[in-house]
């Protein structure tokens, strides 16, 4: 009778009991086995995959041409080409000159200095409040338009012309005015000058009594070749007095005007300048290349 394969051997008659002991040995036998062969498997998968990885890179490195420096290396330059980009010549635009730069020197802040160009006639506006323009004027007799030693100091210094205008609004007036001195050490000298005096009131409108009997606020300031006033008070004529009053504030907002006003007539100087630099810039281009083509035209000539 045959033995069945991988089962406990034995005989009829004998014992039918299995042997439970060598049964369980055999079990643990070929677990074993089996575990080793898997191992062995494993080990050996991952020794071929490290092997080609290692192949790979050793054969990228020789492809390359040299050893590999990793993320840092410095990449070749590129090689010139048909396909090449074009390279441009500067375009760089000078640089726009300042506005103080206009207003501190005579040679170029050349624009007209009159009312009309340097008032307008638009209102005066700060924040919630607007004073109209109700009267305007300009005077080359600086000393005429201001009171007291001011008016021998404006004139000491050569005082151009001073502008003055009116602004009403909200009860109160102010009278801003901009004298023009040839040179801003001039301007800065007019400023310092511990004199008394100050701007004279230009009535108009509802501030026909502008600082009849006083009690007026005044400034006095200066920016390049510029020095500026104001003064303002009550529309009706009487004085103004303490602090944080609406008067006080007009004075405040005239003087801010007056600043804002020359320096916008530097700004407006300073940008046409600029424009004419590009302009310029332009035609020696154009003219240089016309040149350039008259150049050539001439030597294709000589040479025929």
């Amino acid at each position: 009778m045959s033995q069945g394969q991988g089962g406990p051997q034995w005989v009829p008659g004998g014992d039918a009991r299995p042997d439970w002991n060598a049964l369980a040995a055999d079990a643990d036998r070929k677990k074993s086995r089996k575990r080793w062969t898997i191992i062995g498997t494993c080990v050996g998968a991952a020794a071929a995959i490290g092997i080609a990885v290692a192949l790979a890179i050793v054969s990228q490195g020789d492809d390359k041409g040299g050893d590999s420096a990793g993320p840092t290396a410095t990449l070749p330059e590129a090689t010139g080409s048909d396909d090449a980009e074009p390279t441009f010549g500067e375009t760089t635009l000078p640089p726009i000159p300042s506005a103080r730069e206009f207003i501190s020197d005579a040679d170029k802040d050349i624009a007209p200095f009159d009312v009309a160009g340097f008032y307008g006639e638009e209102p005066l506006e700060a924040g919630d409040r607007s004073y109209a323009l109700v009267a305007s004027d300009a005077g080359e007799d600086c000393a005429a338009l201001v009171t007291g030693d001011l008016g021998g100091q404006l004139t000491e210094q050569g005082c151009v012309a001073l502008l003055r205008a009116t602004f009403v609004g909200g009860g109160v007036g102010v009278t801003v005015g901009v004298a023009q001195l040839p040179s801003e050490e001039a301007a800065l000298a007019v400023h310092g000058a511990d004199v008394s005096g100050t701007l004279q009131v230009l009535p108009g409108g509802d501030a026909g009594a502008l600082c009849d009997r006083g009690g007026c606020r005044t400034t006095r300031n200066q920016v390049g070749r510029y020095v500026y006033f104001a003064i303002a008070g009550n529309a009706d004529g009487s004085p103004d007095s303490g602090d944080g009053t609406p008067a006080q504030q007009a004075a405040r907002d005239g003087n801010d005007h007056a600043f804002a006003r020359i320096i916008k007539r530097g700004e407006v100087q300073a940008s046409a300048s600029a424009s004419a630099l590009v302009e310029e810039r332009q035609r020696n281009r154009e003219n240089g290349g016309e040149d350039q083509n008259e150049d050539a035209a001439a030597d294709a000539g000589a040479d025929g």
